[in-house]
C-alpha cells in the first residue's frame, strides 16, 4: 500500500511535494531493496529448525548463543573461528545441532545462535528468574557442566559470552525467532560484497527440509516453459537460453506469461486423468480475463498466441510487418499442432 505525504505547509520546506507517494517500504518476504531474496532459505532455516526441535524435544533442546569479545565485521573471519569451534568441541559435546549466523543490529558484528540436543530435560523447572539474576545455584549440575565446558573452549577459540538456555515458548516460535535475521539480511551497508554469505548450516547430519524445491505457486510458470519447449520440439536436454539467449526472458518473459495456456498445463493429473485445482483454476481464469474485450475463449487464446509469436519476432530482429507474418504463421501451426495433440490423447484413452 502506499501512504500520501500531505503536509501542513510545504512553502519553503525541502522534502516530499504535496500529495506525492512515499516510496513503497520493503517486503518482509523478500529484499527488494537489493534485489534479491533469501526467501527459500529462510522457509528451509525455519522447517529445518522446528522439526529438529520436534524431534528431540522441546524439552531436551538448548538454545546456544556465542559472541565475540571484540568487534567482528568479517565473515570469513568470523566462518574460520566458528568452524574450528564446532568441529573441535561442540560436536563433541553435542552430536546434532542447527546454527543460525547475524550481525547485531548496532555494531555489526557477527554472532552464532545454535540449537543443539543435550539428551535430557533442561526445561522443566529452570530458574529463569534467577539466573537473569546471576543466581545459579538452582540450575542443575549436569547443565552447569556443560555451561564451564562451552565457556571455556569458546575463550580458547577466540569466542567470548556465551549462553545455553532451554526453549522459553514453542518450538515454532523459537524457529521463528532465531530465523528472523534472513527474512532482513543484508540490509546493512556492513554486508556489501556478502550477498552469498551463508547464515545456516546443521552439524550431525540430522536435515529434514533441502533448498532443492520450487514454490507450488510457480507451477504455472513452470508449465509456460514446458508448453514454450513443446511448440518448438526441444528436448528435455536442450534449454531455452539455447534457442533465445541468456536474456531470453527479458525478451518474450512477459509475453509468455500473457498466453492462454491448453487447458491441460493448468489442471494436475488425479487418478490418471487431469483435474481443476485452486490454484490451476485462478491462473486460467486470470489469463482469461486479460483479454476480456473478446467473446469466445477460442478468440482470447489465438489473440494471446498472436502477441507472444510478434513479441519472439521482434526478439529475433524481425521488423514489425515481418514478426505480424511470422507470429499469424505460427499461431497457424500451433492450433494445429494442438487439435492433434488433442485427437493423440483422445485415441490412447478410448477402449480398442
Amino acid at each position: 500500500m502506499i501512504a500520501c505525504a500531505a503536509p501542513a505547509d510545504d512553502s519553503g520546506k525541502r522534502g516530499f511535494r504535496r500529495g506525492a507517494p512515499v516510496p513503497r517500504l520493503p517486503c518482509h518476504k523478500s529484499d527488494n531493496c537489493i534485489r534479491t531474496s533469501r526467501r527459500k532459505q529462510l522457509f528451509v532455516a525455519q522447517e529445518n529448525i522446528r522439526l529438529y526441535i520436534e524431534k528431540f524435544g522441546e524439552n531436551n533442546v538448548g538454545v546456544l548463543t556465542i559472541t565475540t569479545p571484540t568487534r567482528c565485521l568479517s565473515a570469513t573471519e568470523f566462518q574460520k573461528k566458528w568452524h574450528s569451534l564446532r568441529t573441535n568441541v561442540l560436536l563433541k559435546l553435542f552430536p546434532t545441532g542447527m546454527w543460525i549466523r547475524e550481525r547485531q543490529p548496532r555494531t555489526g558484528s557477527w554472532h552464532m545462535h545454535a540449537v543443539v540436543d543435550l539428551g535430557y530435560d533442561i526445561r522443566t523447572n529452570f530458574p529463569h528468574d534467577e539466573v537473569r539474576r546471576r543466581r545459579y545455584a538452582n540450575v542443575p549440575r549436569e547443565l552447569r557442566k556443560t555451561w564451564k565446558q562451552v565457556r571455556e573452549c569458546s575463550e580458547r577459540y577466540g569466542f567470548g559470552r556465551t549462553e545455553l538456555l532451554p526453549i522459553k515458548r514453542t518450538g515454532r516460535g523459537c524457529a521463528r525467532y532465531l530465523t528472523k535475521y534472513l527474512g532482513k539480511a543484508l540490509l546493512s551497508e556492513k554486508a556489501v560484497g556478502e550477498e552469498r554469505c551463508r547464515l545456516f548450516g546443521v552439524w550431525g547430519g540430522v536435515r529434514f527440509v533441502y533448498s532443492q524445491f520450487d514454490w507450488v505457486s510457480n507451477r504455472i510458470l513452470r508449465k509456460r516453459k514446458a508448453w514454450l519447449a513443446r511448440i518448438n520440439d526441444l528436448r528435455e536436454s536442450v534449454a531455452l537460453s539455447d534457442v533465445y539467449g541468456k536474456r531470453w526472458w527479458f525478451s518474450i518473459g512477459e509475453a509468455l506469461l500473457n498466453v492462454i495456456l491448453p487447458i491441460e498445463y493448468y489442471q494436475v493429473p488425479v487418478n490418471g486423468s487431469p483435474q481443476w485445482d485452486e490454484l490451476g483454476w485462478f491462473m486460467y481464469q486470470r489469463d482469461c480475463a486479460r483479454y476480456s474485450d473478446l467473446d469466445s475463449i477460442e478468440a482470447r487464446r489465438r489473440q494471446s498466441l498472436l502477441e507472444f509469436f510478434t513479441a519472439e519476432g521482434k526478439a529475433w530482429d524481425m521488423s514489425p510487418s515481418h514478426a505480424a507474418s511470422y507470429a499469424m504463421r505460427r499461431t497457424e501451426r500451433v492450433d494445429a499442432e494442438s487439435r492433434q495433440y488433442v485427437l493423440d490423447l483422445d485415441s490412447e484413452g478410448s477402449p480398442a
